[in-house]
Order: structure tokens, then C-alpha cells, then sequence
């Protein structure tokens, strides 16, 4: 079975994971050179050492999510999907202006034309045309 949208997504987040962990050591290594002079022994060769495998590390991780990136935008939007979010935030936001503001900023969030990105494009559309259909169907309740 392929790797799914929500898998890829939570795949690239464990890499933003990994890099600010990453950016944790290197705060560390930070503090502690800082301190070189008061602490006995050489830290500064150690720490060195850390900077250059973490720039090493940092850029492996990069290309990680780089890849995983890529292979999720290229995932098609599932129309069905979308819709269904649509609907269900015009149920629990109500508001339509609520909702197109909060989808809107979901989307805005994203990458131009990446998965996400195309995903919020999809609900915002669903949404406007769930509005327009209720419109619709109301003045043809009211005529």
C-alpha cells in the first residue's frame, strides 16, 4: 500500500522535529564554549567536532524532507475529501466569513501549489459552492 498524504505530512514534521533538535545541540555547544575558559579541560575541540557533524547532519535532514516534500505535493487532492472538510466547517464554524477567513490562513500557511496548499484551495472552493447550493435552495423555498 502507497504512503498516504497524512503519513507524508507527519513524516516531514518528525524532520522539522529532527532539525530543532538539532539547532538544541548546537545551543548547547553554544553555552558551553561560552563557558570554555571556566570549565577545565578542552570543550572547544568537542564542540567544533559537534558544529561540523551537525552542518553534516542538518543538511541530510534537509534533503530528507526535501524528498518527502516532493513526493507528497505530487499526491492528487481527493475531491471527496475536501468537500467533506468544507462541510464540516460550515457545520462547527457556522459563520461563513469564520470560515473562509480560517480556511484562507490554512492555505496561506503553505507553499504555493503544494499538497496543502491545494487541499485548502479545494475546501475554500467546496465551501463557496455549499454556500451558493444553500442560497440556491433557499430562495427556492421561498418562491
Amino acid at each position: 500500500m502507497a504512503i498516504d498524504a497524512r503519513e507524508l505530512t507527519n513524516l516531514s514534521k518528525e524532520a522539522m522535529k529532527a532539525r530543532s533538535n538539532l539547532d538544541k545541540i548546537l545551543d548547547f555547544v553554544d553555552l558551553v564554549n561560552n563557558k570554555a575558559e571556566e570549565l577545565e579541560g578542552d570543550v572547544s575541540a568537542p564542540g567544533n567536532e559537534i558544529k561540523k557533524l551537525a552542518d553534516e547532519m542538518g543538511g541530510h535532514i534537509g534533503n530528507i524532507k526535501a524528498q518527502i516534500d516532493v513526493q507528497l505535493d505530487k499526491i492528487p487532492i481527493d475531491p471527496e475529501a475536501t468537500k467533506d472538510a468544507a462541510e464540516k466547517l460550515l457545520l462547527y464554524h457556522g459563520d461563513l466569513q469564520q470560515v473562509i477567513a480560517w480556511a484562507d490562513t490554512q492555505k496561506s500557511a503553505q507553499k504555493e501549489n503544494s499538497y496543502w496548499w491545494r487541499y485548502w484551495v479545494s475546501v475554500l472552493e467546496n465551501v463557496m459552492q455549499l454556500e451558493i447550493a444553500k442560497e440556491s435552495g433557499s430562495v427556492k423555498k421561498i418562491g
